[in-house]
């Protein structure tokens, strides 16, 4: 599982965590100040290699609001969050409506309900498991970006600098008003289910209804997990030949992914693509599979396509990881 920039630097302001056993617990938070149509964190922890010409920024899906609710069955290669994209509405408001205590372990063909008009402001308990050990990784790139429809995007990456692979990685972003006071907070899952050592994820909360008077945001990691066992469901998969470049309003990102063992093949494979901006904060993302005929065989390759909505000018620089998973039996 390979990262792929325009030769960007990375250069994480990292959240602390505390790890033992198989738990990861952060303490510290990150704390930024917002702009007014763009809010923007002040980490520039990625430098971009190239620039070009401006689309106009991307807007965010409303949903249908019926009597009836709205239905969408899961299909292979898609996450709460992408559907979540889709729909306009946020995770933690799919993973309430649906009782789903972990977005990672989803079922193709599972039926999820759509809420409309809701926002969740809970957060979920008994999630924080202090331990003694530190073990660092980190948020970064972070920025919010106000939708024409007055929702509200909170932006990111995790960046795993650890040694360890780590599963379960959840973000807590709370907005605060002048005086501090919390307005309203909830979490999320990275988009990717694991996270080897030197790689990165991108996650993303959509506030529905931000409430007008919040002046700043706060994002701190609540959980983290080394991934035992599951670890060994997964086949290291390496990503090359990438390129990016507008595609009307989208952004497209392309490349070939290859079965890097030397004796398991593939099932299933999906690529994560994010995009930045000349500061290297965070625009956009977008998970999706490869279509494989069969398998992957150790040592084949595929190509791959994405198109991707991102905010403001077109992205200056872009990275894609790729995650393969054993055959089902």
């Amino acid at each position: 599982m390979i990262k792929t920039t325009l030769g960007f630097l990375l250069a994480a302001t990292l959240v602390v965590l505390t790890a033992c056993g198989e738990v990861v617990t952060p303490q510290p938070t990150v704390e930024t100040s917002p702009t007014s149509t763009s809010i923007l964190a002040s980490i520039p922890t990625l430098r971009p290699t190239a620039t070009a010409p401006l689309i106009p920024a991307a807007a965010t899906a409303t949903p249908t609001i019926t009597p009836t609710p709205i239905i969408h069955v899961i299909q292979e290669g898609e996450t709460l969050l992408s559907i979540a994209f889709e729909y306009g509405v946020s995770v933690q408001a799919l993973q309430t409506a649906n009782s789903i205590e972990n977005p990672q372990f989803l079922q193709i063909g599972q039926r999820l309900i759509i809420p409309t008009g809701e926002e969740e402001t809970g957060t979920t308990p008994g999630l924080l498991l202090p331990t003694p050990t530190p073990l660092p990784f980190g948020v970064q790139g972070i920025a919010f970006y106000e939708t024409p429809v007055g929702s509200l995007w909170c932006l990111g990456e995790i960046a795993n600098t650890t040694d360890v692979n780590l599963t379960n990685v959840q973000v807590h972003v709370t907005l605060l008003d002048a005086a501090g006071e919390r307005l309203i907070e909830t979490d999320v899952f990275a988009a990717a289910d694991f996270i080897p050592p030197g790689e990165r994820s991108p996650f993303g909360i959509l506030f529905t209804t931000p409430p007008p008077a919040w002046a700043s945001p706060q994002v701190t990691i609540i959980r983290g997990e080394a991934p035992g066992a599951l670890a060994d469901s997964y086949v290291p998969i390496t990503v090359t030949e990438t390129e990016g470049q507008p595609s009307g309003s989208q952004f497209q990102v392309s490349g070939v992914v290859q079965n890097a063992s030397a004796e398991q093949a593939a099932g299933r494979v999906s690529v994560i693509a994010t995009t930045y901006d000349a500061q290297g904060l965070v625009t956009g993302f977008r998970q999706g599979k490869v279509e494989l005929e069969g398998t992957l065989a150790p040592g084949a390759t595929a190509s791959f396509t994405l198109l991707l909505n991102s905010h403001g000018d077109v992205p200056a620089d872009f990275n894609v990881i790729a995650l393969g998973r054993i055959p089902a039996e």
